[in-house]
């Protein structure tokens, strides 16, 4: 796939000028709502914003696609909907090539990343984790710092300020083909607009305190104990039968994986959130004991990775969980399936300190509500530190996911 433009033709002027005296293509032209006779987020409702947003040719392509694809394929529409919108100006053309190019380009992608295969458990459980655990440590150091938040965390983390453009490089690389046009097409979609504006929005700490202080924590009205009702009876059969689904070795479990236990992820948990060796000594020496033993016992330990592997494919790598992700970005960065904009007003100042508060309580009830303060010994403070560490310095966090971009990239390099 090549987008075969020249942008140091002689012939752009002149057809820039030749461009404000005659009305433009209605490819190129926003509107200011869209419509649909259907409800929002079914599949007629989103094969019709696809249409509304790519060319007539396109249209029955848009028509054979999956729940999933549509889903992706509205999300990207808007995207480029909004960013065609002012580029398309700098193209010498009005045929229908370049937006059914980044139409393909599109369904390259997600034709590509179906067929991946990436060993998913070294990358959450090791490679993210150290990430994730990187990150934690330079939030803690600088939980309370009050100035030069962002350059501190830099040197922390050892940032060479290579961000966003390393990431663009990487995309770019598969799809170089000499064209000045599309090198500078890609670099504005992905460093202004994809890693620029879209991530600002995204990653606003208000949305994730909103997410926390919405949490279930309200008790039961029923003080009865229920524990032999027919409900819970049936609810115990469930999640049995759900542990040995998942005790069914996968073929695709390695033999020469590391023990399970000795994966990363654990002493992001147990150290760096947890801090279990410092509250609760005699966990953290059961867990250790643990994972002695299961590295030693290897039927124990292929059944960990299955559970794991099990889980993973079950519950968070499948179609509607994807599906889902995307509807939500939608609504999120397009209110209305039209321009990008916030679909609430981020709130800043002593506003923000109340959501702040309110989802530090919140927390704090459902950690009690679960029992976890028991066990692993969490106290009000340590919440009151995860709320400030998600919330402090907004670039930290982009920065943050960054590299976790940086990481995907790199394991999809691989394969």
């Amino acid at each position: 796939m090549s987008i075969l433009y020249n942008t140091n033709s002689s012939l752009i002027p002149k057809f820039q000028r030749h461009n404000l005296i005659r009305p433009h293509r209605a490819e190129f032209k926003l509107q200011n709502e869209f419509q649909s006779r259907h409800p929002k987020d079914s599949d007629d409702y989103l094969k019709d914003l696809c249409r509304a947003n790519w060319t007539t040719s396109l249209h029955g392509r848009i028509n054979k696609f999956d729940r999933l694809e549509l889903s992706i394929n509205a999300f990207c529409a808007l995207i480029v909907r909004n960013f065609l919108g002012w580029y398309g100006v700098k193209i010498p053309t009005q045929d229908d090539q370049f937006p059914t190019l980044v139409f393909d380009l599109i369904q390259d992608t997600i034709a590509y990343l179906k067929k991946c295969e990436i060993d998913l458990e070294d990358l959450v459980c090791d490679q993210l984790a150290l990430i994730l655990s990187q990150h934690v440590q330079a939030m803690r150091k600088l939980s309370s710092s009050e100035s030069s938040t962002f350059l501190h965390y830099c040197n922390l983390t050892l940032y060479q300020n290579q961000y966003p453009q390393l990431i663009t490089k990487r995309l770019k690389k598969p799809l170089d083909n000499q064209s000045e046009l599309q090198s500078t097409f890609l670099e504005a979609l992905f460093n202004d607009l994809l890693l620029g504006k879209v991530l600002d929005s995204v990653l606003e700490p208000y949305y994730i305190l909103d997410v926390l202080r919405k949490l279930p924590v309200d008790q039961e009205k029923s003080t009865v104990p229920s524990s032999w009702s027919l409900e819970n009876v049936l609810k115990s059969i469930v999640s049995l039968g759900g542990i040995l689904v998942q005790m069914a070795p996968r073929s695709n479990t390695r033999s020469d994986q590391q023990p399970f236990l000795n994966r990363y992820i654990f002493t992001f948990l147990f150290q760096d959130v947890l801090r279990t060796s410092d509250k609760k000594p005699f966990l953290f020496a059961l867990f250790k004991s643990l994972r002695f033993g299961t590295s030693r016992f290897k039927p124990m330990d292929k059944f960990l990775h299955s559970v794991f592997q099990n889980t993973l494919i079950t519950k968070i790598t499948t179609a509607s969980i994807w599906q889902k992700l995307f509807v939500s970005l939608r609504h999120m960065l397009f209110p209305q399936d039209t321009d990008m904009g916030p679909s609430t007003e981020v709130p800043t100042g002593e506003a923000l300190e109340a959501v702040k508060v309110e989802a530090c309580n919140t927390l704090w009830k459902f950690i009690q509500r679960k029992h976890i303060h028991l066990l692993f010994g969490t106290t009000q403070d340590d919440v009151h530190l995860w709320i400030e560490i998600l919330s402090k310095n907004k670039q930290c966090n982009k920065l943050l996911c960054f590299r976790i971009i940086d990481c995907l990239l790199a394991n999809l390099d691989s394969h």
